[in-house]
């Protein structure tokens, strides 16, 4: 098989990861690369094991495909900076954000796509060795996600293609499944620390019933898997933990309120409306 050849403007965690999880089986090889300096480049060249650090990109570009791995509000004004001056035409040409749409990059004048990995890139080493079985997420012209799709694959990524649908509003929810697990594991871990537990025994605890949660969530839905004070209507159990909260940290007894009504809207969907919503729900808009 003839590997294709990426070429990259924007290489920090995400793009330098999924390169490299390429690389390594086989799916691509990697031509230049360009980032916010030359140092920052031959860093990301280093991170890969392959590819050329430039400055600028040049006509070596013809041919292969053209990867931009910058955050949104940097890909409109990149796209159209690069159609000024792009010495050369690339076969393909895709980025990697979750909420904006692969029509940024049709001042390219070449097939367009987006892939988004929907995994955490906070550390680009535990990336690549987690990626399998990663989910990624494409958008744009379907001929561009067909030649995309089997590299990913190949690679043993699995592949979903979001064709209609509003991807600012399916990024929001991998926003939510993914960086406010981590907000709310920060909270829950403030608030066992502040009750007296030790934090790598309060970490330990914690990750272990997130861990159940989570298992107890395949198969079944949300609303199924849930149990707890709110979900049996335990008025003073729940005022219990609300006044504990507020007089702990306020800001977190907001938090936590606004979470507790979610939740028991998904109690009630559970389980039927109880005697005790109407005054927990009270309790809860305080």
């Amino acid at each position: 098989m003839t590997r294709p050849v990426v070429h990259v403007h924007g290489c920090g965690r995400a793009a330098r990861s999924v390169l490299r999880w390429l690389l390594d089986n086989d799916q691509v090889e990697v031509g230049q690369v360009c980032n916010r300096s030359l140092d920052s480049a031959a860093e990301a060249v280093e991170f890969m094991g392959a590819g050329r650090p430039v400055e600028e990109l040049d006509h070596e570009i013809t041919g292969g495909w053209l990867l931009l791995g910058l955050p949104d509000g940097e890909l409109d004004g990149l796209a159209r900076g690069l159609a000024c001056r792009m010495p050369g035409q690339p076969e393909l040409a895709f980025h990697l954000s979750g909420s904006t749409s692969a029509t940024v990059l049709e001042p390219l004048g070449t097939p367009i796509a987006s892939v988004h990995p929907v995994r955490a890139f906070s550390d680009p080493a535990q990336a690549v060795a987690g990626m399998s079985g990663t989910w990624f997420v494409a958008e744009g012209l379907p001929e561009t996600c067909a030649q995309l799709e089997p590299i990913f694959t190949g690679a043993g990524g699995r592949w979903l293609t979001l064709g209609g649908g509003d991807k600012a509003l399916y990024h929001a929810a991998t926003v939510v499944a993914s960086n406010y697990l981590v907000t709310l594991t920060q909270l829950a871990r403030n608030l066992a620390t502040r009750a007296g537990l030790e934090s790598e025994s309060a970490a330990e605890l914690l990750g272990h019933l997130q861990a159940t949660t989570l298992a107890g969530l395949e198969g079944l839905t949300p609303a199924q898997a849930l149990t707890g004070p709110i979900e049996r209507g335990d008025l003073t159990a729940c005022t219990r933990l609300v006044e504990a909260v507020d007089q702990s940290d306020p800001t977190a007894g907001r938090l936590f309120r606004t979470l507790a009504l979610a939740t028991l809207d998904l109690a009630i969907e559970k389980r039927g409306p109880k005697p005790s919503d109407p005054p927990l729900r009270q309790l809860l808009s305080r």
